[in-house]
């Protein structure tokens, strides 16, 4: 179980030194004992799996919330405020320290460098020069690849997250080093990884499981990586020559620090996108698979692979996952991108922050009717510990029950199988960190095609499994799209698909559309905040209304004195089971006193009347109406919070580039010897 985790603790030692170094550093302190650590697949094996745990425990853990990929997009936002958390994700940079992002700048080079050294020390070895002569993989050419995949997927992180930095310098002393271009750390990544896959395991295949790397995954990783090599980023305009003899598109005005750019030649890096987010979909998937059959109740196949990862086991619709066991680390997943919880001594594990939030015009407008996505991905309730009930999650400023409205429910500590499992506290769940899942290469491979515009039919099949599995059925499919219509429903799709897993973000960015979307965004919630103050209430295109207030009552479902867990479909006759998959698990403790612990929501969706016949005959039987939509116009700060946390850093730049990056540390730029800076308005000291 978990192999990754358990053996950090047998390969840390040789290695605590390296840490504790600067990345710079990094290079020249592994050289413990390197016939003993590669004397076997197996000792090889524990030595990488020191790369897997320090890249689990200084990059992943915090996950996209540390990156702030799903805090700024027109789907998701933070509701903390006023707040340092989500200055990147506000698109602004200036707001920003210059070691905002250190440790995991930092993480990422010392995991680069020790992948790249394990590497070379196998290719080395005379067992691995006789098995890369063969024909199919091995336990040494699997191991060789998964090193150099893990230095990849590193790198990747950096460009993606850092922009054009110091690369090539791992494992190396350097009194002086450069900034390199982006264009050509991708082009270096993707060369790389093709030339280990075909040696490497599919998943599945000679033990391989989705806590390790496979061949699948590294098909995947070389599609995504050629996906945004070849579409609309943000690229320095400061610094002459960066990109050698590159040539751009542009979208904009240059700010004379960035511009928002394509290369000319995209096409080509999008076919390798299609070629190989084809083969890792369809030819070398091994056990990974879209879940689109659930023998459950339930049947929500959606569903079914978070029903996996909250109950701590490996889906089968991932492609890779990090692994976690409980009790262990400090786990990020449900704590900062869960379901609201609260916290409170009697049940320490249901201290979930909730950094995520949902737009309330995306809550309301985004998902169709009939799509067992929408409340599988967002909740209006939270887990309070102090009385073991579901608690309304208000609108407004605040974190965990406190405030903040709709957030996501995709993981959740009630969930699970067996959710008061043994060894689980305060943040560590032992819930894997999915990192890709098959609907989301499956929904890469149908924008490539789209793209391309060479096989739209091939793209409009990949969307509709996706909507198919969504609504049960094929009366929701689509047809006849092309160019950018066919584009347009593919990014839609993808944002009711990846909610919440750090994908939208940068699916806004890959389009070219991140403005006009960001602008958009906040053009309907000004427009739904000004009818609730003038009506009381705000109807959407989808016909669901948000009003100033709604009503609540504390229930027994069933009957049943115990707090219930929700697993079937969503009941639009029974308040306490609409919206669905909600409730609270009976988490016991003594101060846990009360029998009706389920939430009954009245109003939701539609307008009730609050001096009116039906507002009244509602109170008579229980029901307290509470504050709503209100919070969003008639309170000060949650005013300020919805107009900053939502992409604010595209005011007074609708025709300039967002800016997304974060900083390289202090440590950085000083040592470089001027040679390196931080472009993109980010601080330089």
């Amino acid at each position: 179980m978990k192999k990754i985790v358990k053996y950090l603790f047998l390969a840390l030692m040789p290695f605590m030194l390296v840490v504790c170094s600067d990345y710079l550093d990094v290079a020249n302190a592994g050289q413990s004992d390197d016939n003993f650590v590669m004397s076997s697949p197996d000792e090889a094996f524990k030595t990488l799996s020191w790369a897997y745990a320090n890249y689990r425990q200084g990059a992943a853990h915090g996950g996209n919330y540390n990156w702030q990929d799903p805090l700024g997009s027109d789907a998701e936002y933070m509701s903390e405020y006023p707040t340092a958390n989500n200055v990147i994700a506000r698109l602004q940079p200036s707001a920003t320290t210059i070691n905002s992002a250190s440790g995991l700048y930092n993480t990422l080079n010392i995991v680069l460098a020790r992948a790249a050294r394990i590497a070379d020390l196998i290719e080395l070895k005379a067992e691995y020069q006789a098995d890369i002569a063969g024909n199919g993989p091995t336990a040494w050419t699997q191991l060789y690849g998964e090193a150099r995949t893990l230095w990849a997927l590193c790198a990747w992180e950096l460009v993606r997250h850092f922009g054009d930095v110091p690369f090539g310098y791992e494992n190396k002393i350097v009194n002086e080093y450069h900034l390199s271009s982006r264009f050509e750390i991708m082009d270096q990544i993707i060369e790389e990884l093709k030339a280990v896959e075909g040696k490497m395991y599919v998943l599945g295949e000679g033990g391989i499981t989705v806590e390790r790397i496979s061949r699948t995954y590294a098909n995947a990783l070389i599609g995504e990586i050629a996906l945004h090599a070849g579409g609309w980023q943000t690229i320095r305009s400061d610094v002459a020559n960066l990109y050698g003899d590159v040539k751009f598109e542009y979208k904009g005005t240059d700010d004379g620090t960035c511009v928002y750019a394509r290369r000319i030649d995209f096409q080509e890096y999008i076919k390798t996108a299609e070629q190989y987010l084809n083969i890792a979909v369809n030819t070398q998937n091994g056990t990974a698979k879209l879940i689109t059959t659930d023998d459950r109740t339930t049947n929500n196949p959606f569903q079914k692979h978070w029903q996996e990862i909250n109950s701590r086991r490996e889906s089968p619709e991932s492609l890779f996952e990090i692994a976690t066991i409980p009790g262990v680390g400090n786990i990020e997943v449900p704590y900062s991108q869960g379901r609201p919880g609260s916290n409170n001594a009697n049940v320490r594990l249901l201290n979930t922050f909730a950094a995520i939030r949902i737009i309330p015009t995306f809550f309301y407008n985004a998902y169709e009717p009939g799509d067992k996505r929408r409340d599988v991905s967002m909740v209006v309730t939270g887990s309070n510990a102090a009385t073991g009930q579901e608690d309304l999650v208000p609108l407004g400023v605040g974190t965990r029950i406190g405030g903040g409205g709709p957030s996501i429910n995709k993981w959740d500590q009630n969930r699970g199988d067996v959710p008061d499992y043994p060894n689980a506290t305060f943040r560590a769940s032992g819930m894997n960190y999915t990192v890709m899942r098959m609907a989301d290469a499956m929904l890469m491979l149908a924008e490539a095609k789209a793209i391309l515009g060479t096989d739209n039919s091939g793209a409009i099949a990949l969307v509709n499994q996706i909507r198919q599995r969504a609504f049960g059925n094929t009366s929701k499919n689509i047809a006849g799209l092309s160019g950018e219509a066919l584009l347009d429903a593919i990014y839609s799709e993808r944002r009711l698909e990846l909610l919440g897993e750090g994908d939208i973000r940068w699916d806004m960015i890959r389009s070219g559309k991140f403005n006009e979307r960001a602008i958009a965004v906040r053009q309907e919630m000004a427009a739904m905040s000004a009818g609730l103050e003038a009506d009381g209430y705000y109807t959407f295109p989808s016909g669901r209304t948000i009003s100033n207030y709604i009503w609540t009552k504390y229930v027994q479902i069933g009957g049943n004195p115990k707090a219930v867990v929700t697993q079937e479909a969503p009941n639009e006759t029974d308040p306490a089971l609409y919206p669905g998959w909600r409730g609270i698990y009976n988490w016991g403790a003594p101060a846990h006193t009360a029998t009706a612990k389920n939430l009954a929501i009245k109003g939701l969706y539609h307008y009730i009347n609050p001096n009116g016949a039906e507002a009244a005959a509602l109170e008579a039987d229980g029901y307290k109406r509470v504050n709503w939509g209100i919070n969003i116009w008639n309170n000060a700060n949650a005013k300020a919070m919805f107009n900053a946390a939502i992409l604010d850093g595209v005011v007074g730049r609708e025709t300039q580039a967002p800016r997304y990056f974060h900083p390289m540390p202090l440590t950085v730029i000083d040592q470089s010897k001027g040679n390196v800076t931080n472009g993109y308005g980010l601080p330089n000291n």
